[in-house]
């Protein structure tokens, strides 16, 4: 009996031994796996070894290390950072890329070398002369995630993890990076609170503001962990300008297209600068609405679709240039809508003429590639079926998305104006706007936040909301932040006793 015990006893040590040396490789892995970041990325194409290049972050391989030591990560832009190793492809006599690289694997010349499939289909090898030591080279923060390793070597060559890593957070901090209430200055010291539990994107400030107004927003981002805040305002010029009392007054739309494009360009760069001193990094604005109609009135460029995109554009690329967010609005155009959506159900033109007006404006900003895109509450005859444009899978995915190939920052209009309130309540608005297509969803207070939350998680329970959409807009919003979600992987909170136990 005491043998047989004993060996019980042995059996029983050795196999806990095997599991906490598996947890150990396990981790090491992790360790050792290091995820590339825009800056201090060592480029192998650059003169010396110790030129620093920026790099784009975006993950498009990871390849085994010469003899199974560590991996080479591969960047977008051709740089590879070197894990786990020295042992580094070679600095060969090959320019900088150009192209973006879409897909990495081994097979290259050399014994070390691994191919680049470039965008345009031309593949570039980084071959095996012999092996070159980086010395002193500072490791970028951040870990890639074992999932996504997982499915980069098993040869899913894919454009971004970023999903991938996404999927991985606390499904309470994806929730919350969809909601983005609406609050004076005053409230700003119960806004801790959502802050910290509830890991909202932002703020949106509505009234006016003061002096002070840095201060605490610099105390609210102290509550946002490693997730900073999307912090908000209305700064369209004219009679729609949040800021007028700490920043200089700007003229309305429709008195700058009395201006040069230069004069607007520059301003609207000096405007952003001035924004980002006091905390705000998102601007919702230019108005790309062409024409007048009720509810927008001189906040439009123009009836002129042409010139709301010379003055539009001149407007987000100097916001952007500045270091702020433009978000272009109100898609699919508000100016020739029947109503002002504040008051209640509004329509819009049908979608021949938005194709041949409305909807230039917004082409020019997709273009751009700097601004995001709030969608208003106009319905389209045909095509919406009734619901207005931010609850419509027709005018957000379809629309928006598929055919105009609009793939960054969906913002809605805010939820509470009576276009959307008189027919559905904030809870059901905010789930029909995320299977829409929206990423980020303006509550009207600070109190809707608990019950949006709580509807959007509850709708992914019951399988009415698709969990991959609802990563989609996580993934868009942090992208708006300049946040890589594999950075956070493990690194941030979730209040698990708020969502589903799935």
């Amino acid at each position: 009996m005491r043998r047989k015990l004993t060996a019980v006893l042995r059996d029983e040590v050795n196999r806990e031994k095997r599991q906490i040396g598996a947890k150990v490789r396990r981790l090491i892995v992790l360790l050792v796996v290091a995820l590339m970041v825009p800056q201090g990325t060592q480029n192998l194409f650059a003169d010396s070894p110790s030129e620093t290049l920026r790099s784009d972050s975006t993950i498009v391989g990871v390849v085994d290390g010469p003899g199974g030591i560590g991996y080479w990560v591969v960047s977008a832009d051709g740089s590879v950072e070197v894990v786990g190793t020295k042992i580094v492809p070679p600095l060969g006599e090959s320019e900088p890329l150009t192209g973006r690289v879409r897909s990495a694997h081994e097979g290259a010349p050399g014994a070390l070398g691994i191919w680049l499939q470039l965008d345009d289909g031309t593949k570039v090898a980084i071959g095996d002369p012999g092996p070159r030591i980086f010395n002193g080279h500072e490791r970028p923060a951040g870990w890639l995630s074992g999932l996504a390793v997982k499915q980069i070597m098993r040869g899913r060559w894919i454009d971004s993890i970023d999903r991938g890593c996404v999927a991985e957070l606390p499904r309470a901090v994806r929730i919350g990076q969809l909601l983005l209430p609406t609050m004076t200055e005053s409230q700003f010291g119960a806004a801790v609170n959502e802050v910290r539990d509830h890991q909202i994107a932002g703020i949106l400030l509505s009234g006016g503001a003061t002096p002070w107004i840095a201060r605490r927003i610099d105390e609210l981002q102290d509550f946002a962990d490693r997730i900073p805040l999307l912090m908000a305002a209305d700064e369209e010029g004219g009679r729609v300008q949040r800021l007028r009392h700490v920043l200089p007054a700007l003229p309305s739309a429709s008195r700058q297209v009395n201006e040069r494009l230069e004069l607007v360009g520059q301003r609207a760069e000096r405007h952003a600068v001035q924004m980002l001193e006091l905390g705000f990094n998102v601007n919702l604005a230019p108005v790309l609405d062409v024409g007048a109609g009720p509810g927008i009135g001189d906040r439009s460029f123009s009836n002129d679709a042409a010139l709301v995109v010379d003055y539009g554009i001149a407007t987000i690329e100097g916001l952007s240039d500045g270091g702020v967010l433009p978000v272009a609005k109100h898609f699919p155009g508000h100016g020739a809508a029947d109503g002002d959506s504040h008051q209640g159900r509004v329509v819009g033109p049908p979608l021949l003429e938005l194709v041949e007006n409305d909807l230039v404006p917004f082409e020019a900003a997709i273009a751009s590639k700097k601004s995001g895109i709030m969608v208003g509450h106009t319905e389209i005859p045909g095509v919406t079926e009734g619901l207005p444009s931010s609850l419509s899978p027709a005018a957000i995915q379809g629309l928006l998305r598929d055919d105009l190939k609009f793939d960054g920052l969906v913002i809605t209009d805010a939820l509470n104006m009576r276009a959307v309130s008189d027919r559905w309540s904030t809870e059901e608005a905010v789930v029909m706007a995320v299977e829409a297509g929206a990423d980020l969803m303006i509550l009207g207070t600070l109190a809707d936040v608990g019950p949006a939350f709580a509807s959007i998680d509850q709708a992914l329970y019951e399988g009415r909301l698709p969990v991959d959409r609802l990563n989609d807009a996580a993934v868009n919003v942090l992208r708006a932040k300049g946040i890589n979600p594999c950075t956070l992987i493990g690194r941030v909170r979730g209040v698990m006793n708020t969502v589903h136990d799935w």
